[in-house]
């Protein structure tokens, strides 16, 4: 199942690359507009969002290498969901949530921008998946989706959602879902001191300003990916 998994994350991962390319361009009132925006624009703006899979295939340089990053990041983290999950639906969901992950992560590196129609989806699917799967705990499951989202949303109501934005805080959510209340809790350590070193060395550096953007999306990704591969997810242990 490991070399399954693996071919399979090489045709999935150009399939990522390129909703990733076409999701870090914000349609026109974006998710993560300012609170004041009507109801009317974000519904707009999610409706751009979900119907934006006409992608397009870039062949300059750069799209190439980021084509590259992303191909090779998905083929070999399906490798390792295959060598750590042996039942094929397991591999399954987990491999769908590492795809969530990775597109957050990748969106919000190019754009600082985080889409909803990834985050609502993905929240949706893990509520379900923690509410049938046979071995899941759905309390578990949303404590570990409102203390994720809790604990990021907290600074994104401090600084107005210039630091951390409301799509961080749906990640997150997302996140804890997945994971549940007693695997979250390394994950939500690696966002803490991964995103906040990163954070500090970009101001100590003069490469942002107090008040600019600053992409959370991949320390968040990275720290659930890393537990999901450790521990497992909610609703089974990785063996």
């Amino acid at each position: 199942m490991i070399l399954y998994l693996a071919l399979i994350g090489l045709a999935v991962g150009f399939v990522l690359d390129a909703l990733i390319a076409r999701l870090a361009v914000p349609p026109s009132g974006g998710d993560d507009a300012p609170a004041a925006t009507p109801v009317i624009d974000a519904l707009s703006a999610h409706r751009a969002e979900s119907g934006s899979l006409a992608l397009t295939f870039d062949t300059s340089a750069a799209a190439w290498a980021r084509r590259l990053l992303v191909v090779c990041a998905t083929a070999g983290l399906f490798a390792v969901i295959g060598a750590r999950f042996d039942a094929p639906g397991h591999a399954a969901i987990v491999a769908a949530y590492v795809s969530a992950l990775l597109v957050c992560a990748g969106t919000d590196v190019l754009a600082y921008r985080v889409p909803n129609v990834i985050t609502y989806p993905a929240i949706a699917g893990a509520v379900i998946i923690a509410a049938l799967m046979p071995d899941a705990d759905l309390l578990a499951a949303l404590a570990g989706g409102g203390l994720a989202g809790g604990v990021l949303l907290l600074p994104s109501l401090l600084t107005g959602g210039r630091g951390m934005g409301m799509g961080d805080v749906k990640l997150a959510a997302f996140a804890g879902l997945a994971l549940g209340f007693t695997n979250v809790s390394p994950a939500l350590l690696f966002m803490a001191l991964g995103g906040g070193a990163f954070a500090l060395i970009l101001l100590a550096t003069g490469l942002r300003k107090k008040g600019e953007p600053i992409p959370y999306a991949p320390f968040i990704s990275a720290g659930v990916i890393a537990a999901l591969l450790w521990q497992g997810t909610a609703f089974v242990n990785a063996s």
